[in-house]
């Protein structure tokens, strides 16, 4: 055994002798669990002394022999040793199990008379081998150990004793009392004359209670009874003068009944009285510093004036791994990191010595080698004499806040999904490469790319696979790059890249490769998705003054020209295509002066009933004379109210408009008449109130609800909130039409699964009928099928008769297109009625109607 009676004796404290201990077991056995304990409740039970758990320090704990490991080893004269299956052997010990214990080392601690005191005991979580030498080591150990226990078990019963013989009374402020029970004759030492202030008086018992608070006199006399008449035989209380002052008047009581020495019948009180004020008042202070350096957040160590540790708190030693056993007397210097230049260290002393404190960041190592950030605070302390006397460094650990500060800027400049660079960051970038390069006279250029249909991928895969798909573009689009090239994720399926010393013809060839890098399947465990992406290239023109921004715009520009030229190709901004923006611009302008100015206007395009020849609906379409341009085709306008956030306004005046027309239809005696509206995914998208936008509406017309049927396409109804709103719209008996059906993306499960009331067959299937015999068959399953699920179908487009007798001879019930007529104003749409709903069917050769009507 490496340990000397000189090494253990010479640790200040028995806390620190046990600690030595426990770490050397540790150093030895590798415990889980290691304790030193004394037996307390008549060796029943066992409260530990020191207690550590892997090797670290832990809280004191107290718990029953019986039914342990530890009750055996207590009974034994020798090292009990258990290498596993101590859970099985011990069933009733739950704290084997709560710790998961497999192996026990245990030795009983004894007194000089060989009377158990303690134990020393090592839990182990695993199988363990123990070998004779190992028992002898701690068996040696044990005895060690055991005779400090036994010395500090000695004290604590000697304690009383021990402080009345330490101190004189006169420097204690303590008298001695005296009181024979069967004479009842008190006396006290001279000290009790200063201690109540009643100097050259003899002090007897009666005076001493009467310079006491009356409660507390009260509870003195009690206390004096009970030692007459035997119910106890000891007291210890603190009673107060009737001037107490914060260091002065406040007694300790301490005092016991003992036989007389003369004459053993006779019982004597043996007490003293010790004014104990400023004790008490330091001792409050003492706790009330200790409490804040011990639980205080942040690690302080203390120094003495050569800068040798002679203190450290709990947080010191959490977060350097070290003890404070392991640092008393050594220099600071232990726990350097290496990181710092001799200057620095030079530096901060300076400070620390003119100023008397310094504060900054700095690099620690722990125990375990761990280097890590902290901030620092040292102050010097002086005496009276202006002499260092110690120095005081408090620090915390800022690995976590530098970490926070590191993500922080990260996240301020990239984007979290991709880990690119975002916008700001990206714009920032551009801006500085835009003002090097007019100086230089560099060339660089600008991709800016689009994926084509992403949107679809998240409506039909959902968000979580769209997420991946992004971030699969990323990498390829970083793969596909040199170093020098800046990459962004500019938006939500936009990517912008700037290219760094790059001519125009170099910037088109690489877009050309990423976009064949992009066409690439994306593969995802077994689903595969395909997806092209578009690229608009902006070249630098260095001559010209030009911002970020613009520079943006022009390479945004070129990729709007590639998704409506070519979707999946490069386009290069040039002349044309700006002007195409100008123009594009200019009409959105004028869409929102229309809108304003209330300048839309609204037709209507009847809807036949094929069995009957009736027209049964109006589908409600805006136009748009302008005064200028004349009639704006829709197909140029409502994208770029789409693009522009306008279409929920034409949306919503669209949908008034044609309630407000109802009614007028209505109050002319066609009440079965209905209108069709359609509904833009924008409108679902941007405004959340559809449900009530609607409902006013009808509400506002006095039309029934049932006469308002809301058509929106195939792709838009994939959508969870679409759905949930249609059905809502449903309940209150508002028709639901499919639009466009067979050309977006949705399955026919959502023809089950989400009820609708027409089917409307896209116009390009209709003109291909009767050329293609397979469309007739699809319609034709597509009406059978609809027939079967109570839903009317309606075919778009139609213009011939020989398109209408094929319809008409699969079943289709009702009829649209410029076969009967065109879109309408609402005054020709009353005309129409008149023909078509007269009170029996109205032949169609009566009315003249031909495949050649519009």
């Amino acid at each position: 055994m490496t340990l000397s009676f000189s090494t253990f004796y010479n640790l200040p404290s028995s806390e620190a002798r046990y600690e030595l201990a426990l770490n050397l077991i540790y150093e030895k056995f590798q415990p889980a669990h290691c304790l030193i304990g004394k037996f307390i409740d008549s060796d029943t039970r066992v409260k530990t002394v020191a207690y550590s758990v892997n090797g670290e320090k832990s809280n004191y704990i107290i718990y029953d022999l019986e039914g342990t490991p530890c009750k055996d080893a207590k009974d034994s004269q020798s090292v009990c040793s258990i290498s596993c299956n101590l859970q099985q052997m011990y069933a009733e010990d739950e704290i084997l199990k709560i710790f998961d214990i497999d192996g026990y080392l245990g030795v009983t601690l004894r007194a000089l008379d060989h009377k158990p005191i303690g134990i020393m005991v090592c839990l182990f979580d695993e199988k363990i081998e123990i070998s004779s030498d190992d028992k002898h080591w701690f068996r040696e150990l044990s005895l060690l150990v055991g005779a400090e226990l036994n010395h500090n078990l000695e004290l604590a019963a000697q304690e009383i004793l021990v402080k009345q013989l330490a101190k004189g009374e006169r420097i204690a402020r303590l008298s001695s009392w005296s009181w024979n029970i069967s004479r009842n004759i008190h006396s006290f030492s001279q000290e009790m004359q200063t201690l109540v202030n009643l100097p050259d008086q003899i002090v007897d018992f009666e005076m001493f209670c009467d310079s006491l608070k009356d409660k507390d006199q009260k509870s003195l006399r009690i206390l004096m009874q009970k030692l007459r008449h035997g119910q106890i035989n000891h007291i210890d209380i603190h009673v107060s003068h009737r001037d107490r002052s914060q260091f002065k008047g406040l007694f300790r009581v301490i005092g016991h009944v003992e036989r007389s020495d003369e004459q053993e019948d006779e019982r004597i009180f043996c007490a003293s009285v010790q004014d104990i004020s400023y004790i008490y008042a330091l001792n409050k202070q003492l706790e009330l510093t200790n409490v804040v350096f011990e639980h205080a957040t942040e690690a302080i160590m203390i120094t003495d004036h050569k800068n040798r540790i002679v203190m450290v708190n709990r947080a010191f030693e959490r977060l350097t791994g070290y003890s404070d056993t392991e640092l008393l007397g050594r220099n600071p210097s232990v726990l350097s990191s290496g990181k710092h230049s001799p200057e620095f260290y030079q530096k901060m002393w300076d400070i620390l010595s003119k100023e008397g404190t310094w504060k900054g960041e700095i690099y620690n190592r722990r125990k375990n080698g761990q280097i890590f950030p902290e901030e620092l605070t040292l102050n010097i302390v002086r005496d009276e004499d202006d002499e260092i006397v110690n120095y005081v460094a408090i620090f915390r650990d800022i690995t976590v806040w530098k970490r926070n500060e590191a993500q922080l800027t990260f996240y301020a400049n990239h984007e979290p999904l991709t880990a690119l660079i975002n916008r700001r960051c990206f714009m920032d970038i551009l801006e500085s490469k835009i003002s090097q390069n007019r100086s230089t006279l560099q060339p660089c250029s600008l991709l800016f790319i689009g994926l084509d249909h992403f949107k679809e991928v998240n409506d039909i895969y959902g968000p979580e696979i769209g997420d991946k798909v992004l971030i699969s573009v990323a990498r390829r689009l970083k793969n596909g790059l040199r170093r020098a090239d800046t990459i962004s994720r500019y938006g939500g399926d936009e990517f912008a890249i700037l290219l760094d010393a790059m001519d125009e013809q170099s910037a088109y060839d690489i877009a050309s490769k990423l976009n064949e890098k992009l066409k690439q399947p994306y593969v995802f465990n077994e689903l595969t998705i395909e997806l092209t992406a578009s690229t608009g290239v902006a070249q630098l023109d260095c001559r010209k003054r030009i911002t970020a921004a613009k520079f943006i715009r022009n390479a945004a520009h070129a990729l709007e020209s590639a998704k409506k030229t070519n979707r999946g190709s490069v386009a290069l901004h040039n002349q044309e295509i700006q002007t195409a923006y100008l123009n594009k611009i200019a009409l959105r302008d004028k869409l929102r002066h229309a809108i304003k100015h209330d300048l839309l206007n609204v037709y209507y395009q009847p809807i036949v009933d094929q069995s009957t020849g009736c027209i049964v609906k109006f589908e409600a379409l805006v136009r748009w004379f302008d005064d200028e341009q004349g009639m704006i085709s829709p197909g140029a306008f409502i994208p770029i109210a789409e693009e522009f956030g306008l279409i929920q306004q034409i949306g919503h005046f669209v949908l008034k408009r044609a309630c407000r027309d109802l009614s007028k239809i209505h109050s002319l005696g066609y009440a079965d008449v209905s209108i069709s509206v359609n509904r833009s995914v924008n409108e679902f998208k941007v405004s959340n109130n559809q449900f009530d936008l609607v409902t006013e509406a009808i509400e506002s017309a006095n039309i029934p609800f049932g006469s308002l049927t809301v058509e929106v396409t195939e792709s838009m109804a994939t959508n969870h909130y679409t759905w949930q709103l249609l059905r809502d719209l449903r309940e209150k008996g508002v028709k639901i039409a499919l639009d466009d059906f067979c050309t977006g993306y949705s399955s026919l499960s959502h023809l089950i699964e989400n009820q609708v009331d027409y089917l409307k067959i896209d116009k390009s299937f209709v003109d291909s009928l009767l050329q293609d015999k397979s469309k007739q068959i699809m319609i034709s399953c597509l009406i059978d099928m609809a027939k079967q699920l109570g839903i009317k179908v309606i075919a778009e487009g139609v213009e011939s008769e020989n398109q209408l007798s094929v319809l008409k001879e699969l079943g289709c019930d009702h009829i649209q297109g410029y076969y009967y007529s065109p879109a309408r104003p609402i005054g020709a749409c009353i005309h129409l009625l008149e023909e078509f709903n007269g009170e029996k069917p109205i032949e169609l050769n009566m009315l003249g109607i031909t495949s050649s009507r519009v």
